[in-house]
């Protein structure tokens, strides 16, 4: 009876020691901030879908057409190994994709592990380069997605993802300096915004707590959304039509050959 008590005892030990291991992580997974730190990806991943309601949307910029266009997929030369073709992934958009994801990754489990310790202000491994690696890696990740798609609308959802991110980063900056102070304020001088070793001062007015910042932001991504638009346009209907020629060409002196 003693036996089954004690091992019963031990049992329910364990399970109380697993919990207080697994609760914080739990925590951690299921914390609000990553829903929020997400949002962009959201965003993202709902642009990027070829929504065949852009063909009822008229294109203000070119006159008869609808936006369908927007999500046509740029066909670029096969035989170029740095960019990628609607069959294979290029060099450049899958180093892209695998950095991105390495430095989110590292980001990541730094954070989680900080989380659990104590939560303050984290200044170690891959944030000694930039303060928001995280939003940095999946900035990269997504970079090498939108390359990888070949459409115009990838374009424009990553432009929105970086500003979004651009935004968030900002929010988070404002509430850092004020719990933090003159700690975080140092560890501001001493660390890149986002891209490692490059270094830029805002000027005052441009500051996290004043909203012309965000402002700005709105207004820049408004810009090179509208540039998007405008200056693609021509750029994938002559790919295309270009593409289109040579396959016609090919078939052509494929089937004068199969003749002789």
């Amino acid at each position: 009876m003693k036996d089954k008590i004690g091992y019963f005892s031990r049992r329910i030990i364990e399970c109380i020691l697993a919990l207080i291991d697994v609760v914080p992580s739990l925590i951690v997974t299921f914390n609000p901030l990553l829903f929020v730190m997400f949002i962009p990806v959201g965003v993202y991943a709902i642009l990027t879908w070829p929504w065949t309601l852009l063909k009822d949307i008229p294109d203000p910029f070119h006159s008869g057409e609808s936006l369908y266009w927007l999500t046509y997929a740029i066909i670029l030369d096969r035989d170029n190994i740095l960019f990628p073709t609607l069959f294979r992934w290029g060099l450049i958009d899958l180093f892209l994709l695998a950095s991105g994801l390495a430095i989110f990754l590292i980001s990541f489990i730094s954070w989680m592990i900080n989380l659990r310790k104590d939560g303050g202000l984290i200044t170690s491994g891959a944030y000694r380069f930039s303060r928001h690696p995280q939003y940095l890696g999946i900035i990269l990740l997504s970079l090498g997605i939108t390359i990888r798609s070949l459409r115009p609308i990838s374009l424009i959802a990553w432009i929105t993802l970086l500003i979004g991110y651009l935004i968030l980063a900002s929010l988070e900056e404002r509430n850092l300096f004020k719990v933090y102070g003159q700690k975080y304020e140092e560890y501001a001088r001493q660390t890149a915004f986002l891209i490692p070793h490059l270094r830029f001062n805002f000027p005052k007015w441009l500051s996290a707590e004043k909203p012309y910042r965000y402002i700005l932001l709105m207004l820049v991504w408004v810009i090179l959304v509208i540039s998007v638009v405008i200056s693609t346009r021509n750029i994938v209907v002559a790919l295309r039509s270009l593409a289109y020629l040579k396959m016609i060409l090919l078939y052509n002196d494929a089937a004068n050959l199969m003749e002789t």
